[in-house]
């Protein structure tokens, strides 16, 4: 039995870590500002990620500036981690304000699938894939950290 509760304890600890690079990424099934859901079965070449209003806003202001299908054109994707954020606040303040922007955020809205992910306070994720396999993790702080780690 103990060897039972230890495997148990040991599965669901590698579970709830964050990726790391040559880790295979599952595939992502998320809804963007719209709600409309979106699956990334294949990761694109660049995912961007915010957990905090901040990075989130460094991010949005800088897609605002570049050319529609910027991402697309790039094969990356933004995606910002709200689950932290009270219910209220997303639907009455946030998710009007995104839908204001050209461009897609796709949104995480499980704690538990935003942990999956490398983070650091104040940071944006910038994770690089080959197919579903992570190559490279980045940690920026401005738009041009940004835009360098996009166009690598």
């Amino acid at each position: 039995m103990k060897k039972v509760v230890m495997l148990a304890l040991v599965a669901m600890s590698l579970f709830g870590a964050p990726y790391k690079m040559g880790q295979s990424v599952m595939p992502l099934d998320l809804q963007d500002q719209f709600g409309k859901k979106s699956t990334l079965k294949v990761m694109p070449k660049t995912l961007i990620m915010a957990f905090e209003k901040g990075t989130g806003a460094t991010v949005n202001e800088y897609l605002a500036t570049q050319d529609k299908g910027y991402l697309k054109k790039n094969n990356a994707a933004f995606v910002a981690d709200i689950s932290q954020m009270p219910n209220f606040i997303t639907e009455a303040f946030a998710l009007p304000k995104m839908r204001k922007y050209a461009h897609t955020v796709l949104l995480i809205r499980d704690e538990e699938q935003g942990l999956r992910f490398p983070a650091q306070e104040e940071k944006i994720t910038v994770m690089k894939f080959r197919g579903n396999f992570l190559t490279q993790i980045e940690f920026v702080s401005t738009a041009t950290e940004l835009k360098q780690a996009i166009d690598q």
